[in-house]
């Protein structure tokens, strides 16, 4: 009866391993054969997380948590998407004009200020967090009261701080963008008075002491590195046009002078005279004295002769005209400020690639053979380079454009390149695939390491009992049978030892009851 209990254990405990690995199967392969989860949002602030969690459990829509990342199965993205939009989700950086979605009797002034500045801050580190370089960026204003003592014109200022994705750098046009943005976006506020600084402490805007326009006062080596793509772009898309595409390549090497100079002329023209001003006056004097005699007593006395009566009284004239006319000489005043940075010398190197005849040869196949440009091709295309990168002979630049084959591989089959490089599975499958695959190996090393030499166990142990119940059926207790029966499953080694033990209980019943066991052998005689 003991190897009964014994074997019955075994049986449970086989039974019990089998139903746990069974049951962890079936549940490694719902779980593999689960909805596919993609990415809803990712990079959210905790509180645009927290509140996306939180409508996701308000309509019931699964997801998952996975760093920075949510994820939705991929069937209810778009729709989930749209649905949280629909509620203002996620808000981004820092509140905008819902602020005012709710309004509150009792508000002061004050506070409708400081909200105003709180949303319009909001509202620019969205929009400037749209940018691809971009992953956040925030906002801070000063706006003075419009009303100040003395009539004193008070500027406002802002500085922006962002965060750049990894990999990703700004050009000074998307800088420039960024400053006029929040310039056009505030009131009273200059392109000079706004400042972009990086998460490295790298400031993007500088001050325009150098009289740029708009204070983004760039350096030396990103005018120059600007401008000679600039350049590159124009001839490789030109010539592109002539020769076909991805067969021009040009590299610009320019020397630039940096220079900041004001000058002041007034030049002095003496045959351009012009009178300035005019003044005139006029005096003149008519008509004399009476006519009258000598002086002395008998000109005065009564009836007394008046000496010189002869002569008739003078009419004396005087006439005096003066005209004052100040010239002026022409004059001209200039005042020039020469640009910071001026184009020393250029020089301009483009390869291009020659033309191609197809022939077969005696085996089928074709054969390439390279025909170079002419020297009328090459003098045609110098001159358009020169139109297009502005070239100066004054300025010593030089233009140089070879002819050379390129490689073969170029032309070998665009189509063949884009094929090759186009991914076999699409990156959206990828996850699946990955689940899949590893569902299936996961059941297979099951089945080959576990399942299997636990079935090959069970059919050995219960083909040794069926093999040695031929002697064990003959004893009066019928304990191998029994065990088979019951279903247990012993080791061999304890079949064998169980057997020992029924030899040994016979001979000792024979040696004891011999008349027995001769009646025994009769019956059994008998009964055969």
């Amino acid at each position: 009866m003991a190897n009964t209990g014994l074997g019955s254990i075994k049986s449970l405990l086989l039974l019990g391993i089998l139903s746990v690995f069974v049951s962890g199967l079936v549940v490694f392969l719902m779980w593999g054969y689960g909805p596919a989860y993609q990415v809803l949002y990712s990079g959210l602030s905790g509180n645009d997380s927290g509140a996306v969690i939180d409508r996701l459990r308000e309509l019931g829509v699964p997801y998952k948590v996975e760093g920075n990342s949510i994820s939705v199965p991929s069937e209810n993205v778009y729709e989930t998407r749209m649905e949280l939009a629909g509620q203002g989700l996620p808000q981004g950086n820092g509140v905008g004009y819902e602020i005012f979605d709710t309004s509150s009797f009792g508000v002061t002034q004050f506070v409708q200020k400081i909200n105003y500045k709180r949303a319009l801050q909001g509202e620019l580190s969205r929009t400037i967090s749209q940018i691809n370089e971009v992953d956040t960026a925030r906002v801070h204003m000063s706006i003075p009261d419009s009303g100040s003592f003395f009539g004193e014109d008070r500027r406002s200022k802002a500085s922006v701080i962002i965060k750049l994705r990894a990999g990703k750098s700004l050009s000074q046009g998307q800088v420039a963008s960024i400053v006029h943005l929040i310039s056009n976006s505030t009131e009273n506020l200059n392109t000079t008075d706004v400042t972009v600084v990086d998460t490295e402490g790298r400031m993007w805007t500088r001050s325009s002491k150098d009289g740029d326009a708009y204070g983004m006062g760039a350096t030396q080596a990103e005018y120059r590195g600007g401008m000679e793509k600039n350049l590159e772009r124009r001839v490789e898309s030109m010539l592109e046009k002539t020769v076909g595409m991805d067969r021009v390549v040009a590299r610009v090497s320019v020397d630039v002078e940096t220079r900041h100079v004001e000058k002041t002329e007034e030049v002095f023209d003496p045959e351009g005279v012009v009178p300035r001003s005019e003044q005139s006056s006029k005096e003149s004097t008519t008509g004399g004295m009476s006519g009258g005699g000598v002086p002395g007593v008998l000109s005065n006395l009564p009836g007394g002769t008046q000496g010189g009566a002869g002569q008739g009284g003078s009419a004396p004239q005087s006439k005096t005209d003066t005209e004052t006319i100040n010239y002026e000489i022409s004059k001209t005043v200039s005042h020039t400020i020469e640009p910071i940075t001026n184009i020393k010398r250029m020089t301009v190197a483009v390869l291009v690639d020659g033309s191609y005849d197809v022939t077969t040869d005696a085996d089928g196949n074709e054969v390439r053979t390279y025909v170079a440009r002419t020297d009328e091709e090459i003098a045609s295309y110098v001159s358009m380079v020169e139109g297009a990168v502005g070239f100066s002979e004054e300025r010593g630049d030089e233009i140089t454009v070879v002819s050379t084959p390129f490689s073969s591989e170029l032309f070998a089959g665009a189509t063949i390149e884009e094929e090759a490089s186009a991914p076999l599975i699409p990156m959206t499958l990828v996850p699946s695939l990955i689940k899949y695959a590893s569902v299936f190996l996961i059941a297979l090393i099951s089945i080959l390491f576990i399942l299997r030499p636990l079935v090959k166990r069970l059919l050995g142990e219960v083909s040794g009992v069926v093999g040695g119940g031929g002697g064990v059926a003959l004893t009066a207790g019928g304990m191998p049978v029994q065990a088979m029966e019951a279903g247990a499953e012993e080791a061999v080694e304890v079949v064998q030892s169980e057997e020992s033990k029924t030899l040994n209980v016979l001979k000792d019943s024979v040696k004891s009851n011999p008349e027995q066991a001769a009646m025994v052998i009769k019956g059994m005689v008998k009964e055969r």
